[in-house]
Parts: C-alpha cells; sequence; structure tokens
C-alpha cells in the first residue's frame, strides 16, 4: 500500500500501520490512512499522538485476534465478568472467613501506612465488584489496574527486601499478588465492545464469580504457610481450568471463559505448591514434561475435531483477522 503524505506523522503512521497483519494491510491501509488524514489534519501533536497510540494499539488487537471477531477476544469478553467478581471475592474472602484476624490486623499498628496497607485490598475489591455489578467497564478496569500495581509492588519488596534473596518467600509472596496482575491484563485485553451491558444476568455472573473466587482463594489457603491442601489437588486446581480453556479450539466460549477466569486466581498458587512439594525444578521437570506433552497433544487433537464441527457462533470457521496474522 502507499501511505498518503501527512507531514511529520507520516512516519509514525506506517509504523503503527506495521503492527496489522499484513493481508489487512493491503485490503484496508489505504481506508485507514485517509481517515488518519482527516481526523488529524488540523490538529495538534498531542492529538496526532493519540490518534497514533489508539491506531497502532488496534493494530495489536487485530494481530493478537483481541478484537469482536477472534476467538481470543470474545472469550476474554465472557470471561471479563467472571474474572472481575473473582478477583473481588478473593480480596475480600479474608474479612469475611476471619473477621477476627482481620480486626486484630487493625489493632496491632495504628499507624496511617498499616491502615491503608492492611484496608487497600478490601476496599478496593469492594469497589471493583460494585463497578461491576454496574457495567462500569472503565472503572473495573482502573480499579484492578492499581491492585496490580499494588500486588506488584508488595511482590517488589519480596525480591529486594530481604538481606539475602528467597525464591520460596519470594513465590509465597507471589501467589498471592500475582493473581491481580494476571486478572487486570485479562480485564484490559477484552474487547471493549464485547464486555457485556449492565443487567441481571450479568449481576448474577458477577455475584456467582465473586462467592466463586472467595471459594477458590479459601480452598487453596495460600495465607496458610503450612499448607493443608496436596500438590495433587493443586494439579487438578491448575489442570482443569486449562482443559476448559481447550474448549475454545472446538469453539466453545463459555467453558473457556470459565477456565480462563479460574486460572486468573489459580495459576501462581498451583505451580508454587506443585513446585514446593516436588522439592526443586530437578525433581518437577520429570513429571512436568510428559504432562505438558499430553496437554499439547490434547489440544491439537481438540483443535483437528473442532475445526471438523459446525459454524456458527464461535464455531470452527477460521477468524479473517487470524487467519491475516
Amino acid at each position: 500500500m502507499t501511505t498518503p503524505t501527512i507531514g511529520a506523522p507520516s512516519g509514525a503512521l506506517r509504523a503503527a500501520l506495521q503492527l496489522y497483519p499484513s493481508r489487512y494491510r493491503r485490503e484496508r491501509g489505504e481506508e485507514i490512512a485517509a481517515v488518519f488524514a482527516d481526523a488529524t489534519a488540523e490538529a495538534d501533536r498531542s492529538a496526532v499522538a493519540r490518534e497514533v497510540f489508539d491506531l497502532a494499539a488496534y493494530g495489536l488487537r487485530v494481530r493478537l485476534g483481541l478484537t469482536g471477531s477472534g476467538m481470543l477476544g470474545r472469550v476474554l469478553g465472557l470471561a471479563a465478568p467472571m474474572v472481575a467478581g473473582a478477583l473481588a471475592g478473593s480480596g475480600l474472602v479474608p474479612w469475611v472467613t476471619d473477621p477476627d484476624g482481620a480486626s486484630f490486623k487493625l489493632t496491632w499498628d495504628h499507624s496511617y501506612t498499616t491502615w491503608a496497607t492492611i484496608l487497600a485490598p478490601p476496599v478496593t475489591a469492594l469497589l471493583l465488584a460494585i463497578a461491576a455489578l454496574l457495567g462500569r467497564w472503565t472503572a473495573v478496569r482502573v480499579v484492578a489496574s492499581i491492585q496490580a500495581v499494588l500486588g506488584l509492588a508488595v511482590l517488589a519488596q519480596a525480591f529486594t527486601g530481604p538481606v539475602f534473596f528467597d525464591l520460596w518467600w519470594a513465590g509465597y509472596v507471589g501467589m498471592a499478588t500475582l493473581p491481580a496482575a494476571l486478572a487486570a491484563v485479562l480485564l484490559l485485553a477484552a474487547p471493549t465492545d464485547l464486555l457485556p451491558k449492565p443487567g441481571w444476568r450479568t449481576r448474577g455472573v458477577v455475584l456467582a464469580s465473586v462467592v466463586g473466587g472467595a471459594g477458590l482463594v479459601w480452598l487453596q489457603r495460600w495465607d496458610d504457610t503450612t499448607f493443608p491442601l496436596d500438590s495433587q489437588w493443586f494439579a487438578v486446581l491448575l489442570l482443569v481450568p486449562v482443559l476448559l480453556t481447550f474448549t475454545a479450539l472446538r469453539g466453545k466460549e463459555f467453558p473457556a471463559a470459565v477456565g480462563v477466569a479460574v486460572l486468573s486466581l489459580t495459576t501462581f498458587a498451583s505451580l508454587f505448591n506443585i513446585w514446593r512439594e516436588s522439592g526443586g525444578f530437578s525433581r518437577l521437570l520429570p513429571v512436568a514434561l510428559p504432562v505438558i506433552g499430553l496437554m499439547v497433544i490434547a489440544a491439537v487433537a481438540m483443535h483437528r475435531i473442532g475445526r471438523g464441527g459446525t459454524g456458527g457462533p464461535g464455531g470452527g470457521d477460521v477468524d479473517e483477522e487470524r487467519a491475516a496474522a
């Protein structure tokens, strides 16, 4: 394609267009460039920069299949209320299941910093649940991002705080903090036009996910250093939702979305505890590699079966934009 001459931003426009699949550029590149030229004809530099950023961001979504016409985008759109509800439930569960412990934390130190650190998780979790129930997805993404930043800050202290780095401690903190970061990524990646509008069905999904997320965190007991669950249960909490996500290969979007939502809470705790009980990477690899191989075989088999299925919403049809990637 030939990009119209539009002055200084043309180089940035060409760079942004490179993020689109080649077939997409061939078919729509001229149209995109013309619309961009019209939109930025009398715009200042900041407005042009925003247009370029939006254009590049959408190009990346098209390439990754994170649009309404991509299977991944549709799955994440369905999973968004589940992920938001599950993340909210995970932040509220300590205050529901152990109110005495939560109240004790507020009494042992009366400094504002301690109170802010202790109250931030349940307050942001409550705000997240309310925003999801109301269908305010911009607020959901903002609150989830705040939770992710707070969690990553705590994790950074686990890496930099101790005099001697302790992999066990870093993993222990990570399984409590990284789910918020993963959930924020999933919510940000979900196509905005597929996020559900507020309604009784959406509210029901959010509420069920709040309860389910609280139950998953309570079941994992990541805050109990005795780890009452055996590694076999952690393997179940990891492998079952992974298999659910494989159903997307057969065009089954809802069970895949459930798998994504469950994995947002169970992945890191399961990996950490399987590693802990196996005695390290050297003992884990001989068991993990055959399991991964079997999972790959299962994914390939389900993909081939799915291609032979019928069309329909999320069926075996190949997305045009994904095919162009």
